[in-house]
């Protein structure tokens, strides 16, 4: 993926500072930058957000997208601690909340309230078909993978009509896990 470059007037325009003070961070090595075969200075998002952090200055608004939000609901401790370390590990700045049962996401939606809900099927007290309903009614523009080991038509069918936006069934590939929250989260409003 092609990253994000910007010229020292734009930074110069974002941080609300002069060109020649860019140039400036640029030459000193403070700010990490590469010329274009034209001999512009260029800065690589990354590069600008690093210095960014690091002199404890504002971020400026748009510069990063925000921070996806994901909550994974499932009974089983060792499925929640597989899922959000593989998320961890994605390197994609996921924010991930876990809850053991519907009760525990409720309150977590309404705290958090996160792009993407990974929602077993199958939970202590209130299901799963419930909880994705509850979550379409009061947060519609969140979006819900339904997972289950109890993988069949009927279930699909049914959690696809309580709202859910995508589905797998357990066990599933990790790499088609990944593709999958990737495909909701893009589609994001």
């Amino acid at each position: 993926m092609k990253q994000k470059t910007f010229t020292t007037f734009a930074i110069a325009k974002m941080l609300g500072v002069y060109p020649s003070t860019i140039a400036n961070w640029v030459d000193s090595g403070k700010l990490k930058a590469f010329n274009t075969p034209g001999g512009h200075r260029r800065v690589l998002e990354p590069d600008l957000m690093a210095f960014i952090k690091l002199h404890n200055m504002p971020v400026p608004a748009g510069l990063v997208a925000e921070e996806k939000k994901i909550l994974i609901v499932d009974d089983d401790p060792v499925l929640l601690k597989l899922i959000t370390s593989f998320l961890k590990s994605a390197k994609k700045g996921y924010q991930i909340f876990t809850a053991a049962d519907g009760f525990e996401a409720g309150r977590l939606l309404g705290q958090h309230d996160p792009h993407l809900v990974i929602l077993d099927l199958k939970l202590p007290g209130i299901d799963g078909f419930e909880v994705c309903r509850q979550i379409k009614e009061q947060h519609s523009r969140t979006k819900v993978l339904a997972i289950t080991g109890y993988d069949n038509e009927e279930n699909r069918q049914k959690i696809l009509k309580a709202g859910a936006d995508g589905y797998l069934g357990k066990p599933f590939r990790m790499a088609k896990f990944l593709e999958e929250c990737e495909r909701l989260l893009s589609v994001q409003p």
